[in-house]
């Protein structure tokens, strides 16, 4: 009795233990990631660049329509730089046409003569996925379809990203060869190979470059010339894999044979915004969601915030603007202890500004630097002016005044009374 007893008050207190343990395992097992049951993924914050997860990031997969991103960022660079206009009208070269009535490869069907706004291509491109109107996005910017895939290429080496392309749509050539779309020189079954922090960083790049696109890309549905044109992304409200507490309103779906399901998701976190993708996957929707939650249990955001201020146009010159941050906070993301936050606004002026001496609305003219003490962090917002402006004062003209020197006036009265 007395050993029964002794096992009892064992087990109560082993109880008791396990008890005060339970919550503190549970929140330990809550801040880990589980894999991804893909083949890569990457997690990055779109404005200071920060990873919050990677598996096989830097390997080249078959990325579908995600290759899209880097066709619509090219397209607004274009647009930005005033080469291109949102407005600008075209209609829709046979092979496009051809290809926009494929029962396997098109989601826009297009009738001939039919014209298009730039801006109605880039919805088509981002809402349904239309492989012409990519295509045709490319060959307006480019001139043609090869110059414009060597400028995805070109970008993509600029940008130092594990990338290569042969088509601005996605479509492998053994889907291409039926609409004059294979390139030069490239294989029977060549494919689009691009790594998940590759794509990750064009859609970030894209971001930047028209913070807007999420307006578009969110949309669930549209109508472009009166036909309506439907968005594959099952995250969005609506949507059968919709969860409120992801906040997902973006960004590209993509799926081929070959590349499995993959998706490149937008997402913001307390104001900040996010960047996440999926390659190669066959439950990709439902993967991210729970990629993104176990995120937000794993990490906390620390973020200062940002307004606008004069920036002093150049060291020692009067002349100031006021300038707006392109965001209204920055942030850190830490794990295990709280982040300590710096902030440092420099004037940054590129060498056109200070060859012109103008600085017009809109420019960018100073840089802030956010930085994490304990860890270096860093990330920085760019500000943008918001008036045109002078960069130097008006010069000053200095007139020397005359002055006479009365002895050499003394000395020079007699000798002219000679003459």
């Amino acid at each position: 009795m007395v050993l029964l007893k002794r096992w009892l008050r064992v087990i109560a207190i082993v109880g008791l233990i396990a008890t005060i343990l339970a919550p503190v395992t549970a929140q330990a097992a809550s801040k880990t990631v589980s894999k991804v049951p893909a083949r890569a993924a990457y997690v990055m914050d779109a404005n200071s660049g920060q990873v919050l997860y990677q598996q096989n990031a830097d390997k080249r997969y078959p990325i579908a329509s995600l290759s899209k991103l880097l066709t619509v960022y090219l397209t607004v660079k274009a647009i930005n730089e005033g080469k291109l206009s949102w407005d600008e009208e075209v209609t829709m070269p046979n092979n496009l046409l051809k290809l926009s009535h494929s029962y396997a490869y098109s989601s826009l069907r297009m009738k001939a003569g039919e014209k298009f706004t730039v801006k109605q291509l880039v919805a088509a491109a981002m809402i349904a996925s239309s492989n012409s109107a990519a295509t045709e996005l490319g060959e307006i910017v480019a001139g043609s379809n090869a110059k414009f895939i060597a400028l995805m290429n070109q970008q993509s080496e600029t940008w130092g990203l594990e990338a290569h392309f042969i088509s601005s749509s996605g479509l492998d050539n053994s889907d291409l060869k039926d609409y004059d779309l294979v390139l030069p020189d490239t294989g029977k079954s060549e494919q689009n190979l691009v790594s998940a922090k590759a794509i990750t960083t064009v859609a970030q790049q894209l971001l930047k470059a028209d913070p807007e696109i999420t307006k578009i890309a969110s949309q669930t549905e549209a109508s472009i010339n009166g036909t309506k044109i439907y968005n594959e992304n099952s995250c969005l409200p609506g949507k059968s894999q919709y969860k409120k507490e992801s906040g997902i309103d973006g960004l590209k779906t993509g799926y081929t044979e070959n590349a499995k399901l993959c998706f490149t998701a937008t997402y913001t976190v307390n104001g900040q915004r996010m960047v996440a993708t999926i390659l190669g996957g066959d439950t990709t929707f439902s993967a991210m969601n729970k990629l993104i939650k176990q995120l937000k249990q794993k990490y906390s955001l620390e973020t200062t915030p940002l307004t606008s201020q004069r920036i002093a146009l150049a060291n020692g010159l009067a002349t100031t603007v006021t300038a707006t941050p392109t965001a209204s906070q920055a942030g850190v993301w830490y794990q295990d202890k709280t982040a300590s936050l710096t902030t440092k606004v420099e004037t940054k002026l590129t060498p056109a500004q200070l060859s012109s001496g103008t600085v017009d609305a809109g420019d960018p003219v100073a840089q802030a630097t956010v930085t994490d003490t304990q860890t270096g962090t860093a990330q920085q917002i760019t500000y943008r002016a918001d008036q045109t402006a002078t960069l130097f004062a008006e010069r000053v003209v200095f007139t020397a005044k005359s002055t006479t020197d009365q002895l050499l006036t003394a000395l020079k009265q007699p000798v002219a009374s000679l003459f």
